[in-house]
């Protein structure tokens, strides 16, 4: 009992130092991030060493500076194991439910023909993740590429939260066909420093719904991506 009690009074010190250390970094700095980041886990394993062994020494009837000390770190020892097995249950959960316990991102470069409007882009362009697990909505840059020919790029980013190889990127733009391209990665992608080369549309579907004709060259349009 004496343990449970030490570590949920050392998670209580930990997060109340966290906040005041966090605070007092970012009153008297201009870089709040790093106040909060860099500064507030510091404090944070400081409070929770000190709530642990002022706990010890209260609860644990202990005296004397070496019997504080042994029992402190039999605490922090269980909360270590403790945290690393419910690391490690929930990893073996998500990769049973097909998910991946840290999803990377795909970044990807949609290349578009020359007669595409920037400002129905920007307005109404949207650009969809589909795999036989689920559906996911891209990040699209405000920002457009332009191309040494004078045609634009669409920017964006989109997470893979599934372990699955069926992986389409489907865009959608104003007045256009659905334009869908085949994520050629694996199930479970290593990062890649550099984008992949350039891969034209796999399937067209009309605006009516109506699937058009597959396989058919379109480079028109054409994508390129790379896993961060």
């Amino acid at each position: 009992m004496l343990y449970i009690i030490s570590i949920l009074a050392g998670v209580l010190g930990a997060l109340l130092s966290w906040a005041a250390a966090a605070m007092i970094a970012a009153s008297t700095s201009s870089d709040n991030v790093a106040a909060f980041i860099v500064i507030g886990p510091l404090a944070a394993i400081a409070g929770f060493v000190t709530a642990v062994a002022f706990t010890v020494a209260i609860k644990g009837e202990v005296r004397t500076v070496h019997g504080i000390a042994m029992r402190s770190l039999g605490v922090v020892l269980m909360t270590g194991a403790l945290a690393t097995g419910s690391y490690g249950l929930r990893t073996a959960v998500l990769s049973h439910m097909g998910m991946m316990a840290k999803a990377p991102a795909v970044e990807f470069e949609i290349r578009l023909p020359k007669t595409t409007s920037a400002a129905d882009l920007k307005r109404e362009a949207q650009v969809e993740l589909l795999t036989d697990q689920n559906q996911t909505l891209a990040s699209i840059d405000n920002s457009l590429l332009a191309m040494a020919d004078g045609r634009a790029v669409l920017r964006g980013s989109v997470p893979l939260r599934f372990r699955t190889a069926e992986r389409m990127v489907v865009l959608s733009l104003p007045g256009e066909a659905q334009r869908a391209f085949r994520l050629r990665l694996p199930a479970n992608p290593s990062p890649s420093d550099e984008f992949g080369p350039w891969h034209m549309v796999d399937r067209v579907s009309p605006v009516s719904g109506k699937e058009s004709s597959r396989g058919v060259p379109d480079d028109t349009f054409a994508i390129r991506y790379r896993v961060l």
